[in-house]
């Protein structure tokens, strides 16, 4: 009775241990079978292939066909699809004989067989045979009727299909009739009327899916297994239980999964009150948060200005963060600081960015000068311009400190580059002239702005006459 038991209790441990750790299933990626409906538009006409004695010459016409559709992968890159249509073809001939149908419609029942070669998700190329049935005939011209035309027809077909594995799919393929549709014993072995048809149209999905692989059999498919070559769990994504911090302590049991700890502490690690990751046990100063080079101590900042001295550029100098620790400098001794100022190695003032103030005499003759300054020919200096340009000369030369810049402008008159080339000319006659007066050419610059910078407008001679001029400007 004992070993009954025993032998009974270990059965159901057995199988409990079995349960919980369940023989992988492993799963390649493939489809089920998938169907729905279709719709397309027919282009049918009646080929004649032994009509040269009659010149028989069918019009394309359009008709519309309508059914479902089943699909059963075979292999990844091939699956059989048969199809039920209803169809409608539309048949017109401009002859005027008799024939087998100058005008009229033929309804089919018609079933194809696709072999489909799937190039990857995106397009398929379908080839197969198929049966159309006669289900109704309508002769406009009321010459014949359904039993004039062979009850079944056989045909091929290839084509393309776009997205064949989508839940819309476009396809389209050509249809060419193999059988004789003449059913007249009459017109037996005159005329053969073989049907040709171009179809194109809409497939829509209504079930079937791709299944995903599952490599490791755990019940969680590769796209959505973080883990898919190791057995895991849904609930952990299909992975193993985890051990986030890696200390051997699996998250379930770990009290602190994200730290690395010791069991003695169930998975924490030991204390650090000051988050430096230092424990306390090492750390010379636990209420503070530093490093281990400095043993657990901030790094120090000696001059105090609130940038350590590992990352401070001046660490016995106090100074600003945006200076790299380093005082603010003035070269130019004005009291503004070199990097406001615009003019760091000459004293200005606050008004001017650092830079010296011009004097008003000065602007009003540096003016007054550029106004009289006109040129004859080309970049040819007239005599009158003389007294303009000695002013210059005087007020340069009074002033040894000052700079200053030609600017030559022209109107829109004429081609963009010779005003520019102009301007640039006529700018460096005057400071030859100045250079010629003994101001040296380290004061001077010159530049031809062209047509670029306009103060009146160009539309009439006055502005013109406005926009033609020499500017002198100071400069630092």
């Amino acid at each position: 009775m004992k070993k009954t038991i025993l032998l009974t209790l270990t059965f159901f441990v057995l199988i409990a241990a079995k349960a919980q750790d369940p023989t992988p299933v492993i799963v390649k990626e493939h489809y089920t079978v998938s169907g729905g409906v279709l719709g397309a538009l027919n282009l049918s006409e009646f080929r004649a292939p032994n009509d040269d004695e009659n010149g028989i010459d069918y019009i394309t016409k359009p008709g519309w066909a309508a059914g479902f559709w089943l699909n059963f992968p075979v292999a990844k890159a091939f699956s059989v699809e048969p199809q039920v249509l209803y169809s409608s073809h539309r048949y017109l001939t401009n002859n005027t004989s008799t024939l087998s149908l100058n005008d009229g419609r033929i309804r089919y029942l018609s079933v194809p067989l696709l072999l489909k070669f799937h190039l990857g998700d995106n397009f398929a190329i379908t080839a197969g045979p198929q049966l159309d049935v006669v289900m109704a005939v309508k002769d406009n011209r009321a010459l014949v009727g359904e039993d004039d035309f062979k009850q079944a027809s056989f045909s091929g077909f290839a084509g393309l299909e776009v997205f064949p594995r989508g839940r819309i799919s476009i396809f389209g393929r050509y249809i060419h009739g193999f059988t004789n549709m003449d059913n007249r014993s009459s017109e037996a072995g005159s005329i053969e009327y073989k049907n040709e048809n171009i179809q194109a149209g809409l497939k829509f999905k209504l079930f079937g899916k791709k299944v995903p692989a599952d490599s490791d059999g755990d019940g969680v498919s590769d796209p959505k297994d973080k883990c898919p070559n190791q057995y895991g769990y849904a609930r952990y994504e299909g992975c193993p239980i985890p051990d986030t911090d890696g200390d051997g302590l699996n998250d379930e049991v770990d009290k602190c999964p994200g730290q690395a700890g010791t069991a003695k502490y169930n998975g924490c690690p030991i204390p650090d009150k000051d988050g430096d990751g230092i424990n306390d046990e090492e750390d010379k100063c636990p209420d503070q948060k530093g490093t281990a080079k400095y043993g657990g101590c901030p790094i120090p900042d000696k001059d105090g200005d609130g940038i350590n001295d590992e990352e401070d550029k001046c660490p016995d100098q106090a100074g600003p963060a945006e200076r790299g620790g380093c005082p603010v400098t003035d070269r130019d001794n004005d009291g503004i600081n070199d990097d406001d100022d615009k003019c760091p190695d000459v004293p200005g003032s606050k008004t001017n960015n650092g830079c010296p103030d011009v004097p008003a005499n000065v602007s009003k003759t540096l003016g007054a000068a550029s106004q009289g300054i006109t040129f004859g020919t080309g970049a040819k200096l007239t005599t009158k311009s003389n007294a303009s340009l000695n002013q210059l000369v005087t007020i340069m030369n009074e002033n040894p400190g000052l700079k200053v810049r030609v600017e030559g402008h022209s109107d829109n008159a004429g081609n963009d580059d010779a005003n520019m080339k102009l301007t640039q000319d006529r700018a460096d006659a005057v400071k030859a002239y100045l250079v010629s007066k003994g101001i040296s050419a380290d004061r001077i610059t010159a530049e031809g702005f062209g047509e670029t910078q306009p103060i009146a407008d160009n539309n009439s001679a006055t502005g013109r006459t406005k926009n033609r001029r020499i500017e002198i400007r100071v400069v630092y």
